[in-house]
C-alpha cells in the first residue's frame, strides 16, 4: 500500500482546483428579462401582417420626427416578411451604434428609450441576412424597439 505524500496532495488539489477555475470562468448564458420573450412573439407576428403598422408599433417613436419615421418605414418594408429563423437576445457590447447618439443636418439625435438589450433577428434565408435592433423598457414596463429622435436644443 502506498502512502499519499505531500507531492501528492498537492499535484491533485491543484488539478481540482484548476478544474473549479474553469467551470466558474465559463459564462452561462443568463435567461433573458421578463417581457423580452413577449418582445420575441410580437415581432413575429408583426413580421407575418399584411401592412407595416404593426411592426411600427413594436417601436417607441415618442419624440421622432417625420425623417426618421419615413426611413424607418422603407428599411422595414424590406424585412417585413422575411421567414424568421432565430430571434435572441444580447446584453449591450458598448457599440457605437447601441447608444443612438448622432448628428444629421445640424440635428442631435439620441435614444426614444435608455438601450438595454440587442435584439438578433436571424432570418431564415439563404445568405443568412440578420437585423439587430437596440431594445429597451418604456414606462409602462413593455419592451420596444428604440428609435433615433431629435434631442432638444441647449439652452444656455
Amino acid at each position: 500500500m502506498r502512502i499519499p505524500t505531500i507531492t501528492t496532495f498537492l499535484a491533485f488539489t491543484g488539478t481540482c482546483l484548476s478544474a473549479l477555475l474553469l467551470l466558474t470562468s465559463c459564462s452561462w448564458k443568463s435567461a433573458p428579462e421578463a417581457g423580452l420573450d413577449d418582445l420575441s412573439i410580437r415581432f413575429q407576428a408583426a413580421n407575418q401582417a399584411l401592412s407595416i403598422e404593426p411592426m411600427l408599433a413594436l417601436y417607441c417613436l415618442t419624440g421622432c420626427d417625420t425623417l426618421m419615421t419615413s426611413r424607418l418605414k422603407g428599411a422595414l418594408a424590406y424585412e417585413l416578411g422575411l421567414p424568421i429563423g432565430k430571434i435572441q437576445f444580447e446584453g449591450l457590447s458598448g457599440a457605437a451604434e447601441e447608444t443612438i447618439e448622432f448628428s444629421y443636418n445640424g440635428i442631435a439625435y439620441g435614444p426614444s428609450l435608455e438601450p438595454r438589450y440587442r435584439m438578433r433577428v436571424i432570418y431564415d434565408v439563404e445568405d443568412g441576412f440578420t437585423s439587430i435592433f437596440t431594445v429597451g423598457q418604456n414606462n409602462h414596463g413593455e419592451w420596444q424597439i428604440i428609435c433615433a429622435k431629435p434631442k432638444p436644443p441647449l439652452k444656455y
